[in-house]
């Protein structure tokens, strides 16, 4: 003959038993949710962090466009400096300027370094013409061509 009560023991461990079961799935499927779905909120940040980027990107170029409207003059009037600056004794001391007599052709390396990479950095960080040449300036001072042709 069967125990009564170790069978009611029974009956209320597997009640117990699928309570838990039902909990932990119930559980489980709640973190998955979260899960995912902070999957995809991270993937939305994301997509909106790199549009953030492209429209910066885009903007800052056009800032800098607007700047450099109608400055065709001073650009100019800054090569023409620099060309000046090259052949003084006070800058590099070369004759032919920014025209390299040795190879025949003009150092478009100068051209790049000192207008594009200075005048014209110093010019839409908001500096002034005479101080953006001043950084021209100051820039082939403390360059080694420089330094050999002017020795302290």
């Amino acid at each position: 003959m069967k125990n009564p009560v170790s069978g009611l023991a029974l009956a209320a461990s597997n009640i117990t038993l699928r309570a838990a079961n039902a909990f932990l799935a119930i559980t489980t499927l709640v973190v998955l949710g979260l899960a995912a779905w902070q999957h995809m909120r991270i993937s939305s940040l994301a997509a909106e962090l790199e549009q953030s980027r492209r429209d910066l990107t885009f903007k800052t170029e056009k800032l800098a466009n607007e700047k450099l409207q109608n400055r065709r003059e001073e650009t100019v009037g800054a090569v023409a400096f620099l060309d000046d600056l090259y052949r003084s004794t006070d800058g590099l001391q070369r004759p032919g300027g920014l025209y390299n007599l040795d190879a025949q052709k003009v150092d478009a390396e100068a051209i790049g370094t000192w207008i594009l990479d200075v005048y014209l950095k110093a010019r839409i960080e908001g500096k002034s013409d005479a101080q953006a040449r001043q950084s021209i300036t100051d820039a082939i001072k403390g360059s080694d061509e420089w330094r050999r042709k002017h020795p302290q």
